[in-house]
């Protein structure tokens, strides 16, 4: 879990690995990284990630994904079950290989009057660089005329580099969806939809998601874990495979010279 007011430049590897890769795989971090300090209290050294993602009527911003866009962003609400009272309004953009991202915690008490109504003002509490994300965030939310499409949960283990500046390694498990068009985090239990099944993925058993997250530079011993392993880097996008699990989307926007708006 990332701190509030966080401001994020970094680029992001996926792969998606088999069970007992991921134990090899994990085993071979081990001297280079720890588990983060959020994770490493918990029993499971895991948490569990909720993600509502917000998109255009004509599902703008998912075509954009799709069609591999060179600049793009998805906007999302990002909630911990560990933490029920939290949640962050995120601006994840990506400009070819490069991933910024903007993030600010708000209660999740106050999510849906600030998101529903066009008028509701910024919380008096949120200040300062936490103030900026959300301005950004609602900017965008307000302009682009977003609403929610898919609320996705999975279980996270995050491993952070005790070596480098920023390195993280997370392993993620138990990926599933369910279409929403709420504000919120409210799930029907019956009807979650797994992502990352055997069936889904057109593999022999469910897989993991593999991330390999750093700065400018990909650290030596990424490299190492990368080569020894024989990694094949995969595009996957948990939002982008809700869509396509969930709806039946047709792309309906209108094409322009130089690209799609």
């Amino acid at each position: 879990m990332s701190g509030p007011g966080t401001t994020i430049e970094r680029r992001e590897y996926k792969y998606l690995i088999d069970r007992s890769t991921a134990a090899a795989l994990r085993a071979a971090i081990r001297p280079f990284c720890a588990l983060d300090r959020f994770a490493a209290s918990s029993p499971t050294h895991s948490y569990t990630v909720e993600t509502l993602y917000l998109d255009t009527p004509a599902l703008g911003l998912f075509w954009a994904n799709d069609h591999e866009t060179v600049d793009r962003i998805k906007v999302r609400v990002r909630g911990y079950v560990e933490d029920p009272r939290t949640v962050f309004l995120e601006v994840k953009r990506r400009i070819n290989d490069m991933i910024s991202k903007t993030r600010a915690p708000i209660a999740r008490a106050q999510l849906y009057a600030l998101l529903s109504d066009p008028a509701a003002p910024i919380p008096a509490d949120t200040a300062g660089r936490d103030r900026a994300s959300v301005e950004r965030f609602l900017s965008i939310a307000r302009t682009l005329h977003l609403r929610p499409y898919t609320l996705v949960r999975y279980r996270r283990e995050p491993w952070v580099s005790t070596i480098d500046d920023y390195a993280r390694v997370t392993f993620d498990t138990n990926i599933c969806a369910q279409a929403t068009e709420q504000f919120g985090f409210d799930a029907t239990p019956t009807r979650w939809r797994a992502l990352d099944d055997a069936i889904t993925q057109r593999t022999l058993e469910s897989m993991t998601v593999l991330e390999l997250k750093f700065t400018n530079f990909v650290p030596w011993w990424m490299i190492n874990v990368v080569r020894n392993f024989g990694l094949v880097r995969r595009s996957f996008s948990k939002y982008g495979t809700s869509i396509r699990a969930l709806y039946e989307p047709v792309d309906t926007r209108t094409p322009r010279v130089g690209g799609w708006r």
